[in-house]
């Protein structure tokens, strides 16, 4: 195994990003005490890894890290991880798929994109070293012994007289049927078929009137009744979906790494916000902006920020590029 691969798997127990300069950067996510499906184990706390290609950006966390472990310079320590990254990117491209140790799998797509599959099992997590899931045991109960019964003898058992069985001379009973079906056919054969004599006969029995009635052509609907709640949470919606070019934005954080940007950006996400993007750095600027939404004026922002804070619980200014 490359050793710097065995050093970044390292490295992720005690920091939750790490970036290789130009390739991208693994992040921990958290995940807390869960069942599994069939709810027989507890799983403890755990930190599992992603991968993020746009965190390409060099920190030196990897570098500075490198430096101190092997005993170099910091500036050899720089060239050799500059030049782990090229041979990574090389080796993925032309092997399209490659074992990061037990991190995970590096693959290419059929159109080109870089993807990544981390390990199942593995806990970045120390403070959760040596727990292993814990299996449900059930209750267990004490089965009941239930008395064998013990048979009569024959002897003992009083001698019953069978019961007279009055039977139906089947020929008598199919006649019956038959004679039944006779007549029922002859009355239909009446009711739903008169004589021609006396179809047209007022005074007629047989006379079968059909009433047809129109069915209504307009029918009442009941109105659907919406909340007021899901009104303003849709009214928020659009005005936040509504494209527009002011370069004013509601601003949720401002981070002076891309990393914790991103980790903003996920979680807002989770929450049900759509139009989330990440705001680069202008000149002379020295942080990542997270935003939720951009807005035609101040007025609007103003508006829209006062919501957010009052539904969302949200720390929001609005901000113009």
């Amino acid at each position: 195994m490359n050793p710097m691969i065995e050093f970044i798997e390292n490295l992720l127990y005690s920091h939750d990003c790490v970036i290789i300069p130009h390739f991208g950067g693994f992040v921990l996510n958290n995940r807390d005490f869960h069942l599994t499906d069939n709810d027989q184990q507890i799983v403890p706390k755990s930190k599992w890894v992603a991968f993020n290609e746009r965190l390409q950006s060099e920190d030196g966390l990897l570098a500075m890290q490198w430096s101190g472990s092997r005993g170099i310079s910091q500036k050899q320590a720089f060239s050799e991880v500059r030049q782990f990254s090229e041979e990574l990117a090389t080796t993925i491209k032309a092997e399209k798929t490659f074992q990061f140790g037990k991190i995970g799998v590096f693959s290419l797509s059929p159109s080109g994109q870089l993807q990544f599959e981390p390990t199942q099992g593995i806990n970045f997590d120390l403070n959760q070293y040596g727990l292993m899931p814990v299996r449900i045991v059930q209750k267990k109960t004490k089965p009941v012994l239930i008395p064998n019964p013990v048979e009569k003898s024959r002897e003992d058992l009083p001698m019953a007289e069978p019961e007279p069985i009055n039977r139906v001379n089947q020929g008598q009973f199919y006649g019956y049927v038959l004679l039944a079906f006779i007549i029922g056919g002859i009355a239909a054969f009446y009711l739903t078929e008169p004589n021609s004599r006396f179809v047209n006969s007022s005074f007629s029995p047989l006379t079968i009137r059909i009433k047809k009635e129109k069915a209504n052509e307009h029918k009442l609907t009941k109105p659907v009744e919406v909340s007021p709640k899901e009104i303003k949470t849709a009214e928020l919606k659009e005005e936040l979906a509504t494209p527009v070019s002011s370069g004013i934005y509601l601003v949720v954080g401002s981070f002076k790494t891309e990393a914790k940007a991103t980790i903003c950006q996920a979680e807002l996400v989770a929450q049900g916000f759509e139009d989330v993007k990440i705001l680069e750095k202008g000149a002379g600027e020295e942080h990542f902006r997270v935003s939720v939404g951009e807005v035609a004026d101040f007025n609007e922002g103003y508006a829209a920020a006062a919501r957010l804070k009052t539904e969302k619980k949200l720390d929001i200014w609005v901000y113009k590029r």
